[in-house]
């Protein structure tokens, strides 16, 4: 029997040539995705510091107020994820597509004005948290201003989704090269004050985000409606239809309960570090820091690989949602582990760039080893879990933290006193080399149920029961 057109090697080629075909592809949405995360995190910086020139209060209340917004906006992030397989099984259907961002924009408008409460109560539970006087009194109308901007980043979350799913990442790039060099311009300029212009300190901070935030989110609904299907089909907002909203909800907000679990674990990881001494803290956060960037790749190759899977298996292709996964791995594998070898050889200097503290560097550059294996653990159960989202079932992704994350969460302490920050990192290591073998698994059953016959009655079912999210009406 003569081999599968589709698993044919070349002859001078070791792998199938649907798979190399799959990762170029992946590669390339891969990397503008990839720039826009490393300059969104450019645009925090500058903030950071050009606060770090003003009172001390006024950065440690930006700090405070930055500590809870950055996990509700990863929980909206996350929640409308949920429209991304839906949008691309349409995408080159405007009148399917015109409903589904609207569904998109009301969850987005409603998880922003959830988490915009939350931050508005800060400054009255901020005094019952024990934070110190100085850092409430400085808090002003910030948390208010934040309050905005959530909602409006929340929006603007929901179209750059949308243009992930439709494969238009170079658009997001743009966004994102959009809001840093607004960032870099407007900040110094409201917060420390240029010739006549006054400094305005935390509050002027506050008002330059939103002010981003409001010129980034049009610049994102501009690219949305002009360069996509939906360049000549009007799209509206129109009343909500919470029916199709809950649908696109049901896959997202699983997967936004998880990165809150995520972002729980580690500042519970931070807190157990804190109470051995600040020379370990301090190395703690860096490995933390570290390890965000070496596992930037994976989160941008595994978006990426969101509307290719959801396509295979919207055709009832098993074996091509299963490939994608293979290509996401070998996209970001290799910049990953080219990161990592390159941290092995400059851990020192690096070290030594991050902390003036030579025990803070000798804490880093031991735990490299560690540093790496959660590095390559957070990275191998990022693909798959994403992947769950493609294949609309992200439960098995959120019960996944909640028991390796949650078992962690609940050693952390004991560990810390018994064995210090080496004994909790090689935990922290094993717990996620246990999503990496949960996530493959969850995955792996769940592909198993694509099948051509599955897309025709999944179609069949639409015809009967009505649209699904975004079909119009």
């Amino acid at each position: 029997m003569s081999e599968p057109t589709a698993f044919r090697r070349s002859p001078d080629q070791g792998m199938p040539e649907s798979i190399r075909s799959l990762t170029g592809k992946l590669s390339r949405k891969t990397l503008p995705l990839y720039l826009s995360m490393l300059s969104d995190t450019v645009g925090g910086i500058v903030t950071v510091a050009v606060l770090g020139h003003t009172k001390t209060a006024e950065l440690a209340a930006y700090a405070l107020v930055i500590a809870l917004f950055n996990p509700l906006l990863m929980v909206v992030r996350g929640s409308l994820r949920g429209s991304m397989p839906f949008a691309a099984e349409h995408e080159d259907d405007a009148s399917t597509l015109a409903p589904l961002v609207r569904d998109s924009t009301w969850l987005a408008i409603l998880m922003g004005v959830l988490g915009a409460l939350f931050l508005s109560t800060l400054p009255l539970l901020a005094p019952g948290l024990g934070v110190a006087a100085p850092t409430v009194a400085a808090l002003g109308l910030f948390p208010l201003v934040l309050a905005g901007n959530m909602v409006v980043v929340a929006i603007k979350a929901s179209v750059t989704t949308l243009l992930v799913a439709l494969g238009r990442n170079r658009g997001v790039l743009v966004i994102s090269l959009v809001t840093t060099t607004s960032t870099i311009g407007s900040v110094p300029l409201l917060v420390l004050g240029v010739g006549p212009l006054p400094a305005l300190g935390l509050i002027g901070a506050g008002a330059a985000m939103l002010l981003v935030s409001v010129v980034t989110t049009v610049l994102s609904q501009y690219l949305l409606r002009r360069h996509t299907v939906l360049r000549h089909h009007p799209v509206g907002l129109g009343a909500p239809r919470w029916g199709d909203v809950w649908q696109i909800a049901k896959v997202g907000l699983p997967t936004g309960m998880t990165l809150l679990v995520k972002f729980g674990t580690m500042s519970v990881l931070a807190l157990a570090v804190a109470r051995i001494g600040p020379v370990e803290a301090a190395t703690h956060q860096l490995l933390v820091v570290v390890t965000t960037f070496a596992f930037m790749p994976a989160v941008a190759a595994a978006q990426s690989a969101i509307p290719l899977t959801a396509r295979a298996a919207r055709d009832g292709d098993r074996t091509e949602v299963r490939r994608t996964l293979v290509a996401g791995y070998l996209t970001s594998l290799p910049v990953i582990g080219f990161s990592v070898a390159l941290l092995w050889v400059a851990a020192a200097p690096l070290a030594g760039l991050l902390s003036a503290d030579p025990l803070v560097r000798e804490g880093v550059v031991a735990l490299v080893p560690l540093l790496t294996a959660v590095v390559l653990a957070d990275a191998m159960q990022s693909l798959p879990g994403l992947g769950l989202v493609a294949l609309k079932n992200t439960r098995p992704s959120l019960y996944a933290f909640l028991g390796c994350y949650g078992l962690l969460s609940a050693a952390a302490l004991p560990i810390t006193e018994h064995g210090g920050l080496s004994l909790l990192w090689s935990a922290y290591a094993v717990a996620t080399f246990g999503l990496v073998a949960l996530q493959i698994l969850a995955f792996g059953r769940l592909s198993a149920r694509v099948s051509r016959t599955g897309a025709g009655q999944e179609e069949e079912r639409s015809l009967e029961h009505g649209p699904r999210p975004g079909r119009g009406r």
